[in-house]
């Protein structure tokens, strides 16, 4: 989706919040997200989920599930630049809540068709075939590569037709889709080709240039080999899910670019951290729990960083960030260590599960960007390059050992939220 797409995307969608707003529900999470990342990332936030989109049952309540996120893709112009296994799902979601919709459809885009799974039921709320799009570069492996991409590396390809790779932002990673038969050696290195000569100008061509610019300036580069036919054909028959490939350097040769292969790793061993929460969905959640209202409160404290799980947290830490000593009560979070979407209640009110942090701190902390070890040094991950860890003042460590409850709680950070050093 270009930018000018997505500006009307993200036009159609502000007026769907507004015709929300004014039946009386308020979205207000997305109607923040669309303002901070646009329509299309948004949308594809929301939807990464197998669940219902927030908002989903309010609006079937209302009786207006024409203004969901599922229906808007299924239903509009847009439809195109999805995903299919994310179309496919909302299509799912809607025939299950006995809505009619209309799969939009124009002459240069087929859509995909779904038939009804009559072997689980014959209702309208059973499942669907999986199906596929019949056009050209377009296989069984492209339509599930998008899902590899968004589930297993925790970056998702702006269009699943025409991307050639992604990018993780917040970990500064780009994955290239490359083919098997472009790896070889070079002057006794082993390398890939990631950049062919130039033959038409297309989407995907445009998007690797903008991808290999941004590996010149420092993000760490992976790649996706596929299988294809013949070095003719575009159509991608298979993929290696088990492993990617680390690469290095660029490498100019003749009218094609090569980068090195360092070697390759296990898919899953990309982390892709803990996605921040929306506070206000974290406080919908309590109010909506069967709690007694002593707990609910606490709870509810603990998520906005006050009441007992801070004021615990600054008297063990003397009213101080734990790591520079700062006073200075705004700057000053209360942070867990083991995230509040993966924490029990009683993790979440457990003042050992946290660490009072300055506020610049925190958002490394939060984001997996640093950690501390069991003796309290802090680990910095490598998608911070040396210069920017020296502008941040990085490493800086705790400024006394953490106690037992504490390293097990720091453990989980290490292990399932900190982006790693390589």
């Amino acid at each position: 989706m270009d930018s000018n797409e997505n500006d009307q995307f993200t036009a159609h969608l502000r007026s769907a919040v507004r015709e929300a707003e004014r039946l009386g529900y308020k979205p207000t999470r997305f109607k923040t997200m669309i303002e901070e990342y646009g329509g299309f990332d948004a949308v594809n936030r929301i939807l990464a989920s197998v669940k219902p989109s927030e908002g989903f049952t309010r609006l079937w309540e209302l009786k207006r599930i024409d203004l969901t996120c599922e229906a808007i893709i299924v239903e509009t112009k847009w439809r195109r630049f999805f995903d299919p296994e994310t179309v496919r799902r909302s299509e799912k979601l809607l025939r299950e809540s006995r809505y009619a919709f209309t799969p939009y459809a124009d002459d240069a885009k087929p859509v995909t068709v779904l038939v009804a799974d009559q072997s689980r039921s014959s209702t309208p709320s059973a499942g669907v075939n999986e199906s596929i799009e019949d056009h050209a570069g377009t296989t069984v492996s492209d339509q599930r590569i998008g899902a590899f991409f968004r589930d297993v590396l925790h970056a998702p390809l702006a269009n699943v037709r025409w991307s050639w790779g992604s990018v993780d932002e917040r970990a500064r990673r780009v994955f290239l889709r490359l083919w098997r038969m472009d790896h070889r050696s070079h002057l006794g290195s082993e390398v890939i080709q990631v950049l062919g000569p130039l033959r038409t100008q297309s989407l995907g061509r445009a998007e690797r240039e903008r991808h290999i610019e941004l590996i010149r300036i420092g993000y760490t580069a992976y790649a996706v080999v596929c299988d294809k036919d013949s070095h003719e054909s575009g159509v991608i028959r298979n993929f290696d899910r088990d492993s990617i490939l680390r690469l290095g350097r660029l490498i100019e040769h003749s009218d094609s670019l090569l980068m090195d292969v360092v070697g390759a790793i296990p898919a899953t061993s990309i982390l892709g951290g803990t996605p921040p929460t929306s506070v206000e969905a974290d406080l919908r959640d309590l109010d909506q729990s069967p709690l007694n209202e002593t707990t609910r409160a606490a709870l509810i404290d603990a998520r906005l960083g006050q009441g007992r799980f801070r004021r615990e947290l600054l008297r063990r830490w003397g009213g101080a960030c734990a790591v520079t000593g700062c006073r200075v009560s705004a700057m000053l979070r209360a942070s867990h260590c083991k995230p509040w979407c993966k924490s029990e209640h009683r993790e979440r009110l457990d003042s050992n599960n946290g660490l009072v942090l300055s506020a610049n701190l925190d958002a490394l902390f939060d984001a997996g960007l640093i950690t501390f070890d069991d003796a309290g040094g802090m680990l910095v991950s490598s998608v911070l390059s040396i210069g920017e860890q020296r502008e941040l003042g990085l490493p800086a460590g705790l400024r006394r050992a953490p106690n037992a409850r504490l390293c097990v709680y720091l453990a989980y950070h290490r292990e399932h939220v900190f982006l790693g050093i390589e």
